[in-house]
């Protein structure tokens, strides 16, 4: 959905870009022949100020037209953005580029006035240099639209489909089963909290479309004490899920999954599946949940074992 946000120049670098491109634009114009060269030397410094002028405007309104404001994006949008960065500095940001962008709209034209009715180019020096004080006080507010970029590219493309949620604690084989089931690349490794962002697929029953969504761990912890990447978790859960799976793993300690468990019950009111992953290396009777009803037993390595698990799950959604 984000994909095609551009990308977005330092300050330094923008300068850099623009002075070089009027520079370029002047040596072009005096370098043509003409027998009056003051009008061409003119002319030349005319030509680099429109210049300086429509790089670094370009970039600075492809930002405001490009991005989208705060109260356009969706509530989970904003909510997951605001795990990142505030809303206030997504504003303030925005709104710090769009007045650099009319008063240099301004300064340029101005410029241009004063050269063309004086005939001068002392006026030149001058525009080049509050261009750059105009960029160097919007050099943060520079900075933090480029990270705003960088986390907004970074949010899954979310479809208004029925969806499974992938829930429980890091390392229990969430990723290893929408692998299995949708064929998705996702990052799998031996080691807790893999899974850094919200991961999302797409599979087919019939002529129905359901939405899978891996999401990261989550730790047994109070919520005050949660990470960034456990309250993307949470909050996909909230915002997402008309069915959650909840995996296990009984290599594990148990107790605090199933404390996570039964916070995730009381919290959210859509069907909840409990399934125990690695069925290889335990037997049915030995599982130790007596106190919880197991839906499932299987091998998340088994793609067919995982597709049995869902196509039960997708009665209900």
């Amino acid at each position: 959905m984000f994909d095609s946000l551009p990308p977005v120049h330092s300050v330094d670098k923008l300068i850099d870009i623009a002075f070089r491109a009027g520079r370029k634009r002047a040596l072009e114009v005096r370098g043509k022949r003409t027998p009056d060269k003051e009008r061409k030397f003119y002319l030349a410094e005319e030509a680099r100020v429109k210049v300086v002028g429509k790089v670094i405007e370009g970039e600075l309104k492809s930002i405001i037209h490009n991005f989208p404001s705060y109260e356009n994006l969706t509530p989970f949008y904003q909510r997951l953005l605001n795990l990142r960065i505030s809303k206030d500095s997504y504003k303030k940001s925005l709104g710090a580029i769009g007045w650099a962008l009319k008063n240099l709209v301004k300064l340029r034209e101005n410029t241009l006035k004063k050269m063309s009715r004086e005939r001068e180019i002392k006026y030149v020096r001058a525009y080049l240099g509050r261009c750059c004080s105009l960029l160097k006080r919007v050099g943060k507010d520079m900075e933090m639209v480029k990270e705003i970029r960088n986390v907004l590219r970074s949010f899954p493309s979310i479809k208004e489909e029925p969806t499974l949620i992938i829930a429980g604690y890091p390392n229990v084989g969430k990723s290893t089963f929408m692998r299995r089931l949708t064929g998705a690349k996702v990052k799998i490794a031996p080691y807790p909290f893999t899974t850094k962002k919200i991961q999302i697929g797409y599979v087919k029953l019939g002529h129905k479309e359901f939405q899978i969504v891996d999401v990261p761990g989550i730790l047994d912890r109070p919520s005050e004490k949660r990470n960034k990447i456990e309250n993307q978790a949470m909050l996909a859960i909230s915002d997402l899920a008309h069915a959650i799976l909840f995996i296990l793993d009984p290599t594990q300690e148990l107790k605090p999954q199933l404390n996570l468990l039964r916070e995730i019950r009381s919290k959210f009111k859509v069907p909840i599946f409990i399934a125990v992953n690695k069925a290889d290396l335990l037997k049915k009777k030995n599982v130790p949940y007596q106190e919880e009803k197991i839906n499932f037993i299987f091998s998340a390595t088994n793609k067919e074992a995982c597709w049995n698990v869902f196509r039960e799950i997708a009665k209900v959604l």
